[in-house]
């Protein structure tokens, strides 16, 4: 039997538009949608007293109160700034070198200044 071979379609364009002219013609005919400024007002309001409500229970929150006591403690012991931080390094001890290592280590609580 012979290989019998499907005839081509071919489909001729019904429209002389193409795609892009007709999504432009869509885009520049689009109409506004009617938005109700007063129920946005009122969503955003309610939205407002939402966060409102959530950052005052998060306040209220011993961790969170802990957090920023630590914060207004380090806040106030900067001093002068950074220049102090980088001249008193006292609190940090040397430790006893690796073996393979020639370079000092530190130990101790390292301050981000």
């Amino acid at each position: 039997m012979a290989a019998q071979s499907a005839p081509k379609v071919v489909l001729k364009s019904t429209t002389k538009m193409s795609l892009n002219e007709r999504f432009t013609n869509m885009l520049k005919n689009k109409q506004p949608m009617p938005v109700n400024i007063r129920a946005t007002m009122q969503q955003q309001q309610l939205a407002s007293a939402r966060n409102r409500r959530l950052a005052q229970q998060m306040e209220n929150r011993p961790s969170v109160q802990a957090a920023l006591k630590l914060k207004q403690r380090n806040v106030s012991s900067r001093g002068s700034g950074a220049a102090e931080c980088f001249t008193s390094q006292s609190h940090l001890q040397p430790l006893k070198p690796h073996p393979s290592s020639t370079l000092p280590r530190l130990r101790g609580k390292q301050r981000s200044c």
